[in-house]
Formats: structure tokens, C-alpha cells, sequence
């Protein structure tokens, strides 16, 4: 029985990872149907890839029995993170439930971080049903500090940005609180409210996902006691960097914004240049990418079809979101708009990125050129998570606990004092 139902969760999961996304759907009971209906499954598979990468294998798998279900845990590979992908069967074999679910990796505060000079509290962005639950950070005894916002990459992020044994936003915020810096962190909207996303798929773009939340953000450091309301900055992580002017733009009042490997190219077209940078590191992962190389790129073009005017299909979801999704972002211009804000801008980039990589940079530089109030910084050793490592960047680097580089803590933080 275990044997059967193990092969029925592996099966599943090669599907999801090819892009039969529909075919495994067709594995779920009627009860798990109506709780996701397909267009969350791929949504939320979406989700997983963005944050953790595509999947390259399933390294153990072990089956347990609760009340006439049998669950099954396959511990995955990720390109960024390990995870237990959680499968419940029930006894005709069909999915009864889904879970994905992190190895547990224990916080090591970062060297740089003096906790006896740091208070945290819990606060909530937002009101009403689309509130999320954060983090203040603080230094001890703050009076009108300088404060930031930092805003998540894509995928259902937690207000630490984890990113396999990393945890870039936390590092951050102990590493700027320390040097006399506020920080806000929050969970997304993806991640608190996903269930209640999928419902609204056909409307939902970049506004919901992001620009909404982290301009809700801004507005409650700015009440906070012991924080410079004249001096609060946003500071976005790649697509969050991306969306750091359209966020500057619905909350003129910040001071500055910070661009962290902040992509200028379109999502897929990122995705594709990825999944070929790891199919390239070795014989096994280009095997295992190729099928999904190819559904990446026919669904870019069909993503670029419906952003210039395809009608999409009925229910049609690409890369896991609507048409409206892909047509606000190709709407959206980071570079023109950055352009036309008169905030300072810092801009960070590492050399060891394969996410976001040197090429941006030179868009972002390109398109600052001239501008005194513009500070960029290249970090050569640097991988997307911003932690410092050598050679060729490789998945298995975020599998292991690195902290924020020290420098680029100290870089940011003196930028934010002097603007």
C-alpha cells in the first residue's frame, strides 16, 4: 500500500515539475478540487519555483499513516532550497492534501549584528482581510531614525525573505537596526492570502502582489513613534527592486530607494535565461530543466502574445497568473520611471548573480547616468541572496546558513544617513 501510494506522490510531482500541471490535478479528490482548483495549483507551483527554484530531484522519500490516509514526504531538491513536499493520500489514492514545507534550518544572527542594540515587535500592514503580520526592527532607545521598508523578490516570501538556509531580510534588518536604522519586514500578501488570491486571479497584478503592501508599509513607519517620518526609504530585492519606483511613485513621501539586484527584464524572459544558466552546470541538470525549458518558453510567448493583445482563453493562467497580470507588468517601465523621480537612488549588485545579473546593473547605470543623486555599487563576490561566495554561483550555495555581506550592510546604511 505504502509502495503504491509513494509512486502515486512521485508521479505527481514529475508532473507538476514538467508543466502537466492539469494532468496532476486530475490526481486530487473532489474535496482537494474545490479547495484548489487548478488554476491555484499552478499558482502556487508557480510560487514555490520562484522562491526556491526548479526543482532537480527527489533525494529521500518516507510514507507515514494517519487515520486511514497514508502521507507521504518527499524530501526535494529545489535549485535554492531543500524541501519536504507533504502528499496526503487517501486509500484509493487519490491527494487528499498538499504541503510544502521547509527543512527546518536553525537563525544564526549575522556577525555584524549587536542584539543588545536591537528591539523587535510584532506590528500588522495594513486593515481588513488582506492584513499581514510583521516585524519592526529598532534600535534601542530610537529617536527620530531614519527607517526602511524591504520589499520582497517575487514568489509568497516570509518577511525574513528565507531563501533555503538564508535569510537576507532578517540579516538586513539586524545588521541597519544595529547601526541606528528602522526596519519594517512583512509577510506577502502571496504567502498570508493565497487561497483568497486564487479567487481573484482574473484582476490580480503586481499592485495586489506588491506596490499595495509596500506602500501600506510606508505609511505605518512613518506613524511610528521614534522613527523620522521625513526620512523613511524603501528598499526593494529583485523584483522587489524592480517595483521599487512604481512603489516611490503611489508613496511619493519616501526619502530614497534602495534597488538590490533589481531586475529591468520581463519575468520570463529571466525565468528562461535561469533555467539555461543551470541546465549548463552539468549533464543531470540539463536533462531534468529540458521539459521545463520548453514550457517556459511557450509560455512566453504566449505571455507576450496576450500582453500585446491576444485575447486570453477562458480561465487561461500562464506561469501561474492571468492576463491581467502580464499585461500591468508589460505596461510598466522601471528604468523610464526611475528617470522621472527626484528621490536619491542606491543601487546594488552581485557579480555572482545568475538571477538578476550584470546586465541589469548596466540598465539601471544606464539609465542613472548623470545623475549626482544616484549612488551604484557592484559587489563582485556577491550571489542573488546578497551573501558573499566564490566561484561560478551554484543552487547548493543557499543550502547552507550565509549572512548578508557585512559590507554591502554598511554601504547601504551609511547611504541612507546621508541622504
Amino acid at each position: 500500500m505504502s509502495d503504491r501510494h509513494l509512486d502515486r506522490a512521485r508521479a505527481f510531482l514529475e508532473r507538476l515539475a514538467r508543466g502537466d500541471a492539469a494532468e496532476a490535478w486530475g490526481a486530487f479528490d473532489e474535496t482537494m478540487r474545490a479547495a484548489m482548483p487548478l488554476a491555484a495549483l499552478e499558482r502556487t507551483w508557480l510560487a514555490v519555483t520562484s522562491q526556491v527554484g526548479p526543482l532537480s530531484g527527489v533525494r529521500s522519500a518516507r510514507t507515514e499513516a494517519a487515520g486511514g490516509h497514508t502521507i507521504v514526504f518527499l524530501t526535494s531538491a529545489f535549485a535554492k532550497a531543500e524541501l519536504d513536499v507533504k502528499v496526503v493520500l487517501d486509500a484509493d489514492g487519490a491527494i487528499a492534501g498538499l504541503f510544502f514545507v521547509p527543512s527546518a534550518t536553525p537563525y544564526t544572527p549575522p556577525s555584524y549584528a549587536d542584539l543588545a542594540r536591537v528591539v523587535t515587535s510584532e506590528v500588522v500592514v495594513g486593515e481588513g482581510p488582506w492584513a499581514l503580520p510583521g516585524t519592526l526592527t529598532l534600535p534601542v532607545d530610537a529617536a527620530e531614525a531614519p527607517a526602511v521598508v524591504l520589499v520582497h523578490g517575487s514568489g509568497p516570501s516570509d518577511r525574513d525573505e528565507t531563501i533555503g538556509a538564508c535569510k537576507p531580510f532578517r540579516d538586513l534588518a539586524l545588521g541597519l537596526a544595529t547601526l541606528g536604522i528602522g526596519v519594517l519586514t512583512y509577510d506577502k500578501r502571496t504567502r498570508v492570502h493565497a487561497a483568497r488570491l486564487a479567487a481573484v486571479l482574473d484582476t490580480f497584478t503586481v499592485v495586489e502582489e506588491t506596490v499595495e503592501d509596500a506602500s501600506l508599509a510606508v505609511d505605518l513607519l512613518r506613524r511610528q513613534a521614534g522613527i523620522d517620518p521625513s526620512r523613511v526609504f524603501v528598499a526593494g530585492h529583485s523584483l522587489g527592486g524592480n517595483l521599487a519606483p512604481r512603489i516611490a511613485q503611489r508613496a511619493p513621501e519616501v526619502r530614497g530607494l534602495a534597488i538590490l539586484a533589481g531586475s529591468t527584464r520581463t519575468v520570463p524572459a529571466m525565468m528562461l535565461e535561469q533555467l539555461r544558466y543551470l541546465a549548463g552546470l552539468d549533464a543531470t541538470a540539463a536533462t531534468v530543466l529540458a521539459p521545463q525549458i520548453v514550457a517556459v518558453e511557450a509560455a512566453a510567448a504566449r505571455i507576450a502574445a496576450v500582453a500585446a493583445g491576444a485575447e486570453p482563453r477562458p480561465g487561461e493562467v500562464l506561469l501561474g497568473a492571468g492576463a491581467a497580470y502580464w499585461r500591468d507588468l508589460a505596461g510598466y517601465d522601471a528604468l523610464a520611471v526611475v528617470r522621472t523621480l527626484p528621490q536619491p537612488v542606491f543601487v546594488a549588485q552581485g557579480g555572482r548573480d545568475y538571477q538578476v545579473t550584470d546586465v541589469d546593473f548596466a540598465a539601471w547605470k544606464a539609465a542613472l547616468e548623470g545623475r549626482p543623486t544616484a549612488t551604484l555599487v557592484h559587489y563582485p563576490s556577491l550571489n542573488h541572496a546578497l551573501c558573499a561566495g566564490v566561484g561560478p554561483s551554484r543552487p547548493e550555495e543557499y543550502h547552507q546558513r550565509a549572512e548578508v555581506d557585512a559590507a554591502l550592510v554598511r554601504d547601504l546604511a551609511g547611504w541612507i544617513a546621508r541622504v
